[in-house]
């Protein structure tokens, strides 16, 4: 029986594989950074481990003896350079992986993250990317999903302030996906552990422009609504605006201008996947109840 690490403690993604491996028989070892997590995690028949993913001595020991890890850099909030705090949890990863001599990775990276520059929080992806290319002997499956559906949450605001939906981008189709969908891919890939070296699988639901997102979305909730393409300068104002530091906003503006420009979608499309069961109009009723 393999043994698995699992991070990102319980999120929408992390949780769904972490049933699957256990319903699988697996033994499965889950990070998380809140001691209020560990019955929750315990429940799910899995062990839970608390400490921090920057703590590098921490996730060394974890790792110790581990087969397979599936790897997800977390949320970072509290920062004043984003992509230098990404890679510090990115290096940490690499440094344990590579010590304890693991075998196989599915790691969470992003559509976008074949580029290197310009694409705001994918930028640090690309480049744990390569470090986990970069260690001999490891099996590394990267999972590059779209824009996820959740992220459209961000977008009430504005609807119940302004009427309309909008941002920098959207005039193109954007691809979407759902992250039960991710977990899906994941868990596929962790179980079957088919691959060798290093390779890539994209995730994507669905692909809508922002005029599409605004209609299907708008018809949930009983609205009329427009999709607005935002400048990038009334992007990064309404970020700063809505209380996200200069690294973020400076960060979700740049990725905006990405997938405007088509840069942060073109080798998914060279290499478009079968699309996940999830669409955006089984996503509207999830933002319907969010929104009322």
């Amino acid at each position: 029986m393999k043994k698995y690490v699992i991070t990102g403690s319980i999120g929408h993604i992390s949780k769904p594989i972490i049933e699957a491996l256990v319903n699988a028989g697996k033994e499965v070892v889950v990070i998380t950074s809140s001691n209020d997590r560990v019955k929750e995690i315990e429940a799910l028949g899995a062990n839970a481990v608390v400490g921090q993913v920057q703590d590098a001595a921490f996730v060394k020991d974890v790792f110790r003896g581990a087969d397979v890890v599936y790897t997800m850099i977390p949320p970072i909030w509290q920062t004043s350079n984003w992509k230098s705090s990404q890679l510090e949890v990115a290096k940490t990863y690499a440094d344990a992986i590579e010590e304890n001599g693991i075998r196989y990775v599915v790691n969470l990276s992003s559509i976008g993250a074949d580029i290197g520059s310009g694409v705001g929080p994918v930028d640090a992806l690309h480049d744990f990317e390569k470090m986990l290319n970069g260690i001999s002997s490891l099996n590394v499956k990267h999972l590059r999903p779209s824009f996820f559906y959740y992220n459209l949450l961000a977008q009430i605001g504005l609807i119940k302030q302004a009427g309309f939906m909008g941002a920098n981008y959207g005039a193109d189709s954007v691809f979407l996906v759902h992250p039960k969908d991710i977990a899906q891919a994941a868990a596929e890939e962790l179980l079957s552990l088919s691959f060798e070296g290093n390779s890539v699988r994209y995730v994507i639901g669905d692909e809508r422009t922002g005029r599409e997102i605004a209609q299907v979305l708008g018809r949930a909730i009983g609205k009329e609504l427009n999709w607005v393409e935002f400048t990038d300068e009334q992007q990064k104002h309404g970020l700063l605006q809505a209380g996200l530091s200069e690294t973020h906003a400076s960060g979700y503006t740049d990725m905006g201008m990405s997938l405007r420009q088509g840069n942060m979608q073109r080798d998914a499309k060279k290499n478009k996947p079968v699309f996940a069961a999830t669409k955006l109009e089984d996503f509207a009723k999830e933002f319907a109840a969010a929104f009322k």
